[in-house]
């Protein structure tokens, strides 16, 4: 008689939006780091940390952008930069999750897409950990995510060499286990 051990199957986990704002960076004029923001963000992780094989749906919406005063409406730079109105999303959706030897996630392969151009993109993970958020005792998992790209790979040359080619992508992701 063959005895099958337990299965465990793959966990849903709901990006919380409030605590994954997505932060970008760049150069201006070759002299200062800015920033900027979206301030509406969703998505989903999937995850199988015995399996060691996950998904992440990431999406944000572009007209959520803030880059500070008088850059929250549609004539500003940013919102010309983004093409908001032609394309109202951002997209990273991955189907292969990459573990260390304690299974935890530490980068994720996928396809991110930005005005409409979809590209190959890693992004790497940095202190994932799963537990009880301490005060609300929800399980979550979270970590910190981060990725560099040439914005000008997705069609946005506008204002180079003003703004750096050159954008940094970080995104704190807190998810809850549904």
């Amino acid at each position: 008689m063959i005895f099958a051990g337990p299965t465990f199957g793959a966990d849903s986990y709901a990006i919380d939006s409030a605590h994954s704002i997505p932060v970008f960076e760049f150069s201006h004029l070759g002299l200062t780091t800015q920033s900027g923001r979206f301030d509406n963000a969703a998505g989903l992780v999937v995850l199988d940390p015995g399996a060691r094989k996950g998904s992440v749906t990431y999406e944000i919406e572009t007209a959520s952008l803030n880059m500070g005063f008088g850059t929250e409406n549609p004539s500003s730079p940013g919102y010309q930069l983004f093409d908001v109105d032609r394309y109202p999303k951002i997209t990273f959706r991955s189907s292969k999750l990459i573990f260390d030897s304690r299974e935890n996630v530490i980068a994720a392969d996928g396809l991110f897409t930005l005005l409409g151009v979809t590209k190959p993109l890693r992004v790497t993970v940095s202190g994932f950990k799963c537990s009880a958020n301490p005060m609300n005792r929800k399980e979550m998992c979270a970590g910190n995510v981060t990725a560099t790209i040439r914005r000008s790979d997705f069609g946005m040359v506008r204002f180079i060499p003003a703004i750096s080619d050159e954008v940094k992508i970080s995104v704190p992701v807190e998810a809850y286990k549904n």
